[in-house]
């Protein structure tokens, strides 16, 4: 069905599509500022209830995406997954080429580097349209806070004309200062490897600790001493005090299954060697099998406990006997899988 069109005017007219736990709270700041300059949100996410939200926070609710797109010329996209954004990007160029008016297209979401290059490519049947890669860095707290790290990729001209916007919901912007927009997901995948590769190191310690007898509440504080990035004490206190309830979720496993899948996979790609990605994705792989995907990824440290032995004890208490070959062989057998592509 053809959309009802209009022209819009040079004022910016915003759309929002995703209201997750990360959409939400970044749409909700980016309102505030665009209602204290008397400009327009409109937003539209699968589940009504939290447009609904928005609408008592000011936000125009559209009925459709095509009603969005008809009022919008600056899309921003947060959505789940690589499926997700497949889908919704499927509409939004088709719908794209029926309008008049122009639109950059911003998003924001983790998905594999191929998958923002082919919507570019995709989107630049229209020309007047502009597509922007701007993964984010950050919790649910964070982005409720407005102290994200965004990362920018795409036309220049199109990022300096929204970074007034970026910055009401982030505290600091990188730009990659490419047009190349899979760069901007393959620096969210090296990113996120840093983030799921601290919380393996910590699960690792916090779990040896416990194992010795070692007071974990001091070696919390240890490492707030030794470490005091955000990161590794705001982890290492979710995993030492086991808040894994589901209403305490940040980044579910299942999230993370997916962003860990992608980053070993872009590894197997590039020839790279992620043997910390592999033991994370075992770890939260574990969780998903128990039926725990909702849960929190910080809760991977309850996988260790029930984790095989690998072949290290053995190959100490055999040394005499095994070639590192054979070690390393065995070592091999023990990791995950390397990931395909569905």
């Amino acid at each position: 069905m053809k959309v009802q069109l209009f022209q819009l005017k040079q004022q910016d007219r915003v759309g929002w599509i995703g209201l997750g736990e990360m959409g939400y709270n970044m749409a909700n700041n980016l309102q505030r500022y665009l209602a204290s300059r008397s400009l327009t949100m409109t937003v539209w996410n699968r589940n009504p209830e939290k447009s609904k939200k928005m609408h008592h926070h000011g936000a125009h609710v559209a009925k459709s995406i095509e009603d969005l797109v008809a009022q919008s010329n600056i899309i921003f996209t947060s959505l789940a997954n690589d499926a997700a954004v497949e889908e919704i990007y499927e509409i939004l160029i088709d719908l794209a080429g029926q309008v008049d008016h122009s639109i950059i297209f911003v998003e924001t979401s983790t998905i594999y580097p191929a998958l923002a290059t082919k919507l570019k490519e995709r989107l630049a049947v229209t020309p007047q349209h502009t597509y922007l890669q701007c993964p984010i860095f950050g919790r649910p707290s964070l982005a409720k806070a407005a102290k994200l790290i965004w990362v920018t990729s795409g036309d220049e001209k199109a990022i300096k004309k929204l970074c007034l916007y970026f910055t009401t919901m982030s505290k600091s912007i990188i730009h990659l200062k490419t047009t190349d927009v899979a760069r901007a997901c393959s620096f969210k995948l090296v990113g996120t490897f840093f983030v799921v590769g601290t919380m393996e190191l910590l699960a690792e310690g916090l779990t040896l600790a416990e194992k010795a007898d070692v007071d974990q509440e001091s070696v919390l504080k240890f490492i707030e001493a030794f470490f005091p990035a955000p990161s590794w004490t705001e982890y290492s206190k979710k995993m030492v005090q086991r808040t894994t309830n589901p209403k305490d979720v940040g980044f579910s496993v299942e999230l993370g299954l997916k962003d860990v899948g992608h980053m070993r996979q872009l590894a197997q790609e590039t020839g790279a060697s992620l043997p910390t990605a592999d033991l994370a994705y075992n770890h939260l792989l574990i969780l998903k099998e128990q039926g725990k995907g909702h849960q929190d990824w910080s809760s991977m440290i309850s996988s260790l406990k029930i984790s095989t032995p690998t072949s290290s004890r053995r190959h100490s208490e055999e040394s005499d006997h095994t070639s590192v070959d054979d070690d390393l062989e065995d070592k091999k057998e023990c990791r995950p899988p390397a990931y395909e592509a569905s």
